[in-house]
């Protein structure tokens, strides 16, 4: 497995960057609407995509606390459900999997 330290710094890097995304969407949802009604009907339609963007951001910030978590205990990389090795590669791609590729 690839240095656990890096690997830490990568997930911490992916953390602060989940939580500026949320803090990004939570500063442009909280500005007042337009009060044209047209303009007011359109942002109302944006901001229910952002709402979903955030509620989807936030549970990727789980993953990457769980992640984290995982790390401390020493078992980074191990699959959930059989317990075996997580491979690099997926890990690579998706540095939060809980699951092997055949377990996914």
């Amino acid at each position: 497995m690839a240095d656990l330290s890096a690997i830490k710094a990568r997930l911490q890097d992916k953390l602060q960057e989940l939580q500026a995304r949320v803090s990004a969407i939570e500063a442009h949802l909280s500005t007042p609407g337009d009060s044209d009604s047209t303009e007011n009907a359109v942002e109302s339609e944006d901001d229910e995509v952002l709402d979903r963007i955030e509620s989807v951001t936030e549970s990727e910030i789980r993953e990457v606390q769980l992640a984290l978590q995982r790390l401390a205990a020493g078992q980074y990389g191990q699959c959930a459900v059989c317990g075996k090795g997580i491979g690099t590669v997926r890990l690579t791609a998706l540095p939060y999997a809980t699951r092997c590729i055949d377990c996914a």
